[in-house]
């Protein structure tokens, strides 16, 4: 006898089976989509905060221990090499030895400790009220003060529905960081 007889008739998936999958698929798309692009924005913008951060702990701490100030500059020294401190901390920054206090790193004596790449396209580094890019120079002592309370707000791509991150410093330099702290600019 026929094995394929007792098996019985064969099975596949209707036009109106397949048709209710792609509708059901389309859906959870449309809704997923822009929860996903929120998130992600979202991650992102937890990353560039967190990459300041950690230039503004490196500064600090360095300056500790060389006993020497140190120094974070906007920079685009990771796109062209050049040691000068220039434009705008979301086109890059660096951290630098810097024993003059200045916003010049002199080739024999200042050395650059450490460079970052700017922020990604859409992305902004503001100060707190929103209508001035961060540019200012930030000294760190060798008893690890700054003398200098700023805050620096990082606002997300403009219609991703997130909140801006700050990052606060106080008068003795140390900083953290803090969400939803001022209203980002429109684009």
């Amino acid at each position: 006898m026929d094995r394929m007889l007792l098996r019985g008739p064969a099975r596949g998936f209707t036009l109106i089976e397949i048709m209710i999958v792609l509708a059901v698929l389309a859906t959870l798309l449309t809704v997923g989509i822009p929860l996903m692009q929120g998130q992600l924005a979202r991650s992102r913008l937890h990353a560039e905060s967190g990459r300041f951060l950690g230039a503004i702990h490196l500064a600090r701490s360095e300056a500790v221990k060389r006993n020497l100030p140190v120094s974070i500059c906007p920079s685009r020294m990771a796109k062209t090499g050049e040691r000068e401190c220039s434009g705008i901390f979301a086109e890059g920054w660096i951290v630098f030895a810097n024993a003059d206090r200045d916003g010049v790193v002199d080739a024999d004596t200042d050395e650059v400790l450490q460079v970052f790449e700017g922020l990604p396209p859409g992305y902004h580094l503001t100060n707190r009220s929103g209508n001035r890019d961060a540019y200012r120079l930030i000294n760190y002592l060798p008893d690890g003060s700054s003398h200098n309370p700023r805050t620096f707000m990082f606002c997300p791509p403009q219609h991703s529905g997130v909140q801006s991150l700050s990052i606060v410093m106080n008068i003795v330099g140390r900083a953290r960081l803090v969400s939803g702290w001022g209203q980002c600019p429109a684009a």
